[in-house]
Order: C-alpha cells, then sequence, then structure tokens
C-alpha cells in the first residue's frame, strides 16, 4: 500500500472513530476529478480531512513552501500530492501545476485563506485562488471543517454544493470579476460556518 493509502486508512480510523467525525453533505463531492475542493483551514489536520472525505481518488493539494524545506517533511508531502506555492505573491509555478492536476484528471484541495486561523474566523480569499478557479472550469466544491483533532472532540466536516461560476466564466477575468468570485467563495464558507456552529 501507499503512503498515500495507510495515511487515510489510520486518519479515517482516528477521525471518525476516536474524533467522532461526522460528515454531512457528501453527497456534493463529485464522485471523481476533476474539481476543486476549497476548504477554511484551522489546523495541520486539515488536508488529511479532506483526503479522507475524497475517498474515490486521491486529492492533490497546495502546501506552503516553507514546509519542503525539511527533507522528512518535504518526502512525506510529496508522497501526499501535496506541492509547494509562495504565499502572498503570485507564483505561476505552483498555478502550472494546479493547472495540470486538474488536466489529468485529478481533485485539487486549496484553502483560499491562504494561511491558518486558529481562532475560527474566516479570513479573506486570497489573490490567486479566483484566477485557477475560473480558468480550470472545473467544480467548486466549499468544505468546512470545525471540531477539535483530539479524541472526543466532535470533528465535524460539511460539505457545500458548488459555487456558481458559470455565468463569470463568461465574462473577461478582470478585477471586478475575480473580486466577485472571491466574494462567493467566501460567502459559501461562511454559510457552512454557521451550519457548523449550529449543529
Amino acid at each position: 500500500m501507499s503512503v498515500y493509502g495507510i495515511s487515510r486508512v489510520l486518519c479515517r480510523f482516528y477521525f471518525y472513530r476516536l474524533c467522532g467525525m461526522k460528515v454531512t453533505g457528501q453527497e456534493n463531492l463529485p464522485e471523481k476529478g476533476p474539481f476543486i475542493i476549497l476548504s477554511n483551514h484551522r489546523s495541520m489536520g486539515d488536508p488529511f480531512v479532506l483526503g479522507v472525505l475524497y475517498e474515490q481518488g486521491e486529492l492533490h493539494f497546495m502546501a506552503k513552501e516553507e514546509l519542503f524545506r525539511n527533507p522528512v517533511v518535504r518526502w512525506y508531502i510529496t508522497r501526499m500530492h501535496g506541492f509547494p506555492v509562495k504565499r502572498g505573491q503570485g507564483d505561476l509555478s505552483a498555478m502550472r501545476t494546479a493547472m495540470q492536476v486538474l488536466r489529468d484528471g485529478n481533485a485539487l484541495g486549496i484553502f483560499p485563506e491562504g494561511t491558518r486561523h486558529k481562532d475560527g474566523v474566516m479570513g479573506e480569499v486570497q489573490s490567486g485562488v479566483s484566477v485557477l478557479a475560473l480558468r480550470s472550469k472545473v467544480p467548486l466544491i466549499p468544505v468546512y471543517i470545525a471540531g477539535k483533532y483530539r479524541i472526543g472532540g466532535k470533528l465535524r466536516a460539511i460539505v457545500g454544493k458548488p459555487v456558481d461560476a458559470d455565468d463569470l466564466r463568461a465574462l473577461r477575468a478582470d478585477k471586478q470579476t475575480l473580486d466577485t468570485l472571491d466574494q462567493r467563495i467566501y460567502q459559501a464558507l461562511v454559510a457552512l460556518q454557521e451550519r457548523a456552529e449550529s449543529c
């Protein structure tokens, strides 16, 4: 079994059996790629939750460049289909890699906030996310993760309906169009957050 497969088996056991993870809306997740998962980001465990949710395939995802400086971490992340992205700037190399992942028919995980927000407050959608979303023309699936990564932590994951971007893809990808999609992604995640907090 691959490193990815072993990790998923172990994470599935930990999340469902020990953290009591409950998933809502999993029917909104496509059975196969290409598509993009857009998730909030509170913990280093978030990419593993997304990988467990996508049971039919193996998820690829962007990870901050700093993680790849450690050779052991780089070895592991690479085998988990992670690739580096430079935060806070237009990283054309990461954009090209992401587009190739989708052209190859794979699923891609992105954290639109660009960094972790441990306080649970949703951060703004970072520039570049909507550019990729418009260019790729694939389904955009919002996911919100709540709860604690600990035994009895009542971990929850809510998968929302795809973010509507078809009308925007017919327009010029100017600042107004990108800002509009940024807001739709943000609002979709906030709506899922409100559902998670009411559970």
